[in-house]
């Protein structure tokens, strides 16, 4: 039995050492035309067979995952979209919890502002596409503000 154990061990050890090779490390920023970053949200990379995204840092900097945050991505063409890029807009009444007669706090909803314009938020609009070869491991994404 021990040794039907390290049989299957070593083939699942193998095979895994098989899949790392087929990811590219990808990482990238995303920016305005001016250079101001975005500072939240995920790049999204879609293709028929896979979706990869990276989390938006505070610098505008991702790092694409599949599987993990930072596994890379598949050779392919993918459509690059964005999603969850907005970020919460300050109030007074946020600032200030609202409380009802016996001073339990009263839920309410959170107002975004958006930061990027909405044509880049799926892939049936986005504009952005991307082809990953096996030495290229690096996508800046330059889009344009939201329109108020």
């Amino acid at each position: 039995m021990k040794c039907y154990l390290s049989i299957v061990f070593g083939m699942v050890l193998g095979m895994s050492a098989l899949g790392c090779g087929q990811n590219h490390s990808l990482q990238g920023k995303v920016t305005y035309e001016d250079g101001t970053p975005i500072t939240a949200g995920f790049v999204n990379f879609s293709s028929d067979t896979s979706l990869s995204r990276g989390k938006i840092r505070s610098d505008g900097s991702y790092v694409v995952g599949t599987l993990k945050d930072t596994d890379g991505i598949p050779k392919g063409t993918y459509k690059v979209y964005i999603t969850g890029a907005e970020v919460a807009m300050e109030t007074a009444q946020s600032q200030r919890p609202r409380v009802d007669a016996m001073g339990n706090p009263i839920q309410t909803m959170a107002a975004y502002r958006k930061l990027v314009h909405p044509k880049y938020m799926t892939t049936s609009t986005t504009p952005i596409t991307c082809e990953i070869p096996a030495e290229k491991n690096r996508f800046d994404i330059i889009v344009e503000p939201p329109v108020y």
